[in-house]
């Protein structure tokens, strides 16, 4: 067989700074005979073997790294103490701005369960919707305010409070399926981009009437700056308690050899 290319064997060489660099200066002439030996050895086309070299080139260049690090990592019980309490507080601050996070969103739903429990137990006596909700105007894009709307088994709205665009929206039809099976349901609805609503909807059966649902829901704009600023707070938080960590690590590695020198 004849000798591998120059050319692919120059950049076999370049292809090797993704090694340890004291593997790679201790190493990095006997990998290459090696490899000039293996491409005289070959049983397939010339092509095929550069693409498995440089495959194993880099899948060996990781598993080394990987090694020198769990080598440093367990070989020095500063660093494994360090990073082992780095997780620590990762997992447990990361757990606790989720808790909060979950809490805040799932307070954004008061009081639409109220105000659906409360209209729906009045439809169920016989009002009709027409006069049970009262007149009222919230615009969605803009206000705050939590609204109300009845619709149709169709999942027609019929009377309401919250309107877009002039109108009364409705929630996407496998909404209403969903609960026409379960018979609420507690879900994030974005009519559009921009807007962004906490609605608890509810099946209901109006006395002498083809049954219904009721939509009650309010923006989420307020609950979703505050979580924002939780989040950025919390990645502050972290970021300042990880600089701590390795500072302080860096000090106590830099005091150990110190005394290690005067001794």
């Amino acid at each position: 067989m004849r000798d591998p290319d120059p050319v692919m064997v120059w950049v076999y060489r370049v292809a090797m700074v993704a090694y340890p660099s004291r593997l790679r200066l201790d190493y990095r002439e006997q990998m290459l005979q090696t490899l000039r030996d293996a491409y005289r050895d070959r049983k397939t086309r010339a092509w095929r073997f550069w693409v498995q070299a440089f495959a194993d080139l880099f899948e060996s260049s990781l598993m080394e790294h990987f090694y020198m690090a769990r080598d440093i990592f367990f070989g020095r019980p500063l660093i494994y103490h360090t990073v082992t309490l780095a997780l620590v507080l990762s997992v447990l601050g990361g757990g606790t701005a989720f808790v909060i996070d979950q809490m805040m969103r799932s307070g954004a739903n008061q009081p639409q369960i109220d105000m659906v429990n409360w209209y729906a137990g009045e439809l169920r006596a016989g009002v009709a919707p027409e006069d049970e909700i009262p007149p009222g105007y919230v615009d969605l894009e803009n206000s705050l305010q939590p609204f109300v709307i009845f619709y149709d088994d169709q999942g027609r709205p019929v009377k309401g409070t919250g309107y877009l665009d002039q109108a009364l929206p409705a929630p996407p039809p496998g909404v209403f399926d969903f609960v026409r099976e379960h018979g609420s349901e507690k879900v994030t609805w974005q009519p559009r981009p921009g807007v962004r609503l906490a609605s608890v909807i509810q099946r209901v059966n109006v006395k002498g009437k083809a049954p219904g649902f009721l939509l009650a829901g309010r923006s989420l704009r307020l609950v979703e700056e505050e979580k924002d600023i939780l989040w950025k707070m919390a990645v502050g938080v972290w970021l300042t308690v990880m600089l701590l960590l390795a500072g302080g690590a860096s000090l106590l590695s830099r005091a150990q050899r110190a005394g290690r020198a005067q001794v």
